[in-house]
């Protein structure tokens, strides 16, 4: 902390030096007073032992015929700044003994009447007055300059944290003929504990994943990474497994959570050579498949994704439940966190599904990507000013036409 606290002086020093031509003028001074700071205790002590000599010496040698009593103040201030405020009260002390000597010796042996106790009392009064400002003046810079390194320091990790994070998402869909994607991420924070991913098998079966973390901020970034690998572990093992690669899933992430952390997840497996899906919903905002209009299905209200059942990390030991759903040419999967629908704008109005439903249905026959960003944009028009509460992610799957 003292090598990131002196970074921060020294840079501060610099910046003075830069803005105020009469600081570069000093700039020597500052220079000095740097290397100074940089020394063993021990240096500065011999150098506040050095000016006090000094000084008491030049006072005994002009005697009574010039007051130095402002001289004192240079090792006062020396030892108050340097070697903190017991020092400071010492060198008071030191000052008064001196004066005390030179009044007495002027009386003895030169006749002098002996200066009243009040004038030494009044000088070391200044002085203490003066050691106890400057004390709090070198706490309050050292605090200041404290604050800031942690600042930079913290601000230093999220950069990290959101460089990490942004390595973690994908920044591409994977391509498959049969399929189209598109996606719109974006963090309340620097950094976020949302998570997407696309997981491809082989070239007719791939994963996909959208998670929510409980939290907001560099923890909740954390176990999403961690939720990540372990999508990513288990999958290699349960591809054709979703309902027992959940199961399992839980009681790894149960496991790295503490008390009441939790990630709300979809995820599913996409069969583009028979046209299936097979999803678990764990608590996730329900995914809605919307078809294409020109299927048996017909063109009606989206089919909700809700079968799975609690959160991952909530408890132990859960039992999950996976479903087989048919996809159509022209069908259309939208799946996002929460974030999307309970965003607010200035009346405290939820976006809500419905509204993202409706924003849907119109941009059917256009592709993943112009659909997601035509969400994207009603929804940042529907917030406007309002803060983000909450990390937003979407992702719009849709069934190419044969």
């Amino acid at each position: 902390m003292k090598i990131i606290v002196m970074a921060s002086i020294s840079t501060r020093s610099s910046n003075l030096v830069k803005q105020f031509p009469s600081v570069r003028r000093g700039r020597w001074l500052l220079n000095a007073l740097g290397q100074l700071q940089r020394q063993p205790r021990v240096v500065q002590t011999l150098g506040f032992l050095g000016l006090f000599t000094v000084i008491a010496g030049l006072d005994h040698v002009v005697d009574r015929d010039l007051s130095l009593f402002a001289l004192y103040l240079i090792p006062t201030l020396y030892a108050a700044w340097f070697l903190g405020i017991r020092w400071g009260y010492v060198s008071c002390l030191a000052s008064g003994i001196v004066w005390a000597i030179e009044d007495w010796a002027d009386a003895v042996f030169y006749h002098y009447p002996l200066i009243p106790y009040w004038n030494v009392a009044g000088r070391l009064i200044v002085l203490t007055v003066i050691v106890a400002m400057v004390s709090a003046l070198e706490r309050a810079l050292k605090d200041e300059y404290e604050y800031e390194a942690d600042r930079l320091g913290a601000q230093k990790e999220f950069e990290i944290a959101c460089e990490v994070q942004a390595r973690l998402l994908p920044s591409q869909a994977p391509d498959y003929p049969r399929l189209d994607f598109g996606f719109f991420y974006q963090s309340a924070r620097e950094v976020g504990g949302d998570y997407y991913d696309f997981i491809p098998f082989n070239p007719a079966q791939m994963g996909l994943a959208v998670a929510d973390v409980s939290g907001k901020g560099l923890s909740s970034s954390l176990l999403m990474a961690s939720l990540q690998g372990l999508v990513r572990t288990n999958l290699a093992v349960r591809q054709g497994e979703v309902a027992r690669f959940v199961t399992e899933l839980n009681e790894s992430f149960y496991k790295l959570t503490a008390n009441n952390r939790y990630a709300t997840l979809f995820f599913a497996v996409v069969d583009v050579s028979n046209q299936t899906l097979h999803y678990v919903n764990a608590g996730q905002n329900s995914p809605l498949l919307f078809r294409n209009g020109t299927s048996d299905h017909g063109l009606g209200a989206p089919e909700r994704l809700e079968c799975g059942g609690l959160p991952v990390g909530l408890l132990a030991r859960s039992q999950y439940r996976s479903e087989h759903v048919a996809l159509y040419g022209g069908d259309v999967l939208v799946t996002c966190t929460d974030g999307v629908v309970e965003a607010l704008n200035s009346q405290q109005e939820e976006f809500g599904e419905a509204r993202l439903s409706d924003i849907v249905r119109s941009s059917l026959s256009l592709n993943a990507a112009e659909i997601c960003k035509h969400i994207a944009k009603r929804l940042q028009a529907f917030v406007a000013e309002s803060p983000q509460w909450d990390d937003i992610t979407l992702v719009v799957m849709k069934v190419k036409p044969e």
